[in-house]
């Protein structure tokens, strides 16, 4: 498998390289292109690789031919319908995997009890946010709140929406532009420790910025 790959990879970069005297703006590859770009979306290059470096491959060949003029339509259609094929492969592949997402932890943020007011000890804690979004002024985030399993769902899913929104309601006020910034609560939905107990519970507590794309 790793052999395959390093020779679609090998295909791709020398039909790339020669790119500039390829037709590659040609409306008959106009499928092509999408289908790999919706793969690439999908997060194909990490998820599918030797899909997408087969799909990529097989439309600079197609895109090589009809440079030569189109002498192979047949060939062409061929390759074209190729690289589509492999693009959907790869982009199906990726369609169930979750989009990895960055995390910005909020270590240190706490609230009152059943509350969503936040103690004086997260200060120090939501001013490195605040320091952080200032220094990655290009980012937009989602501030998340996630909850234990004490109490029940529906309670649990209103509490860390109140708290994803006082959150974000301190990042406005000390400084960072509110259409930088979504609120969302999870309540106890995603867990990141067992909930049966009391250091698991405080874990599953938390707060975290999650940019956005």
């Amino acid at each position: 498998m790793i052999k395959r790959l390093a020779i679609a990879a090998t295909a791709t970069l020398a039909l790339s390289a020669c790119a500039p005297h390829m037709n590659t703006d040609s409306s008959k590859l106009d499928e092509a292109r999408k289908a790999i770009a919706d793969a690439k979306a999908a997060g194909a290059e990490s998820c599918a690789p030797k899909l997408q470096a087969e799909a990529v491959a097989s439309y600079y060949w197609a895109a090589h031919e009809l440079t030569e003029g189109d002498v192979h339509p047949d060939e062409n259609a061929s390759l074209i319908a190729t690289a589509v094929n492999k693009a959907n492969e790869a982009r199906k592949a990726c369609s169930g995997k979750p989009a990895k997402v960055e995390i910005i932890s909020l270590e240190g943020v706490y609230f009152d009890n059943d509350s969503a007011n936040l103690r004086q000890s997260s200060v120090a804690t939501l001013d490195k946010a605040v320091t952080t979004l200032k220094a990655r002024a290009n980012i937009r985030v989602e501030v998340a709140a996630h909850t234990d399993s004490s109490g029940s769902d529906g309670y649990n899913m209103a509490l860390s929406t109140r708290r994803a929104a006082s959150v974000m309601d301190y990042l406005v006020a000390h400084g960072i532009d509110a259409s930088r910034l979504s609120s969302k609560g999870y309540g106890e939905t995603q867990p990141v420790a067992d909930n049966t107990s009391k250091e698991g519970r405080a874990k599953n507590r938390r707060v975290e910025l999650r940019v956005l794309k």
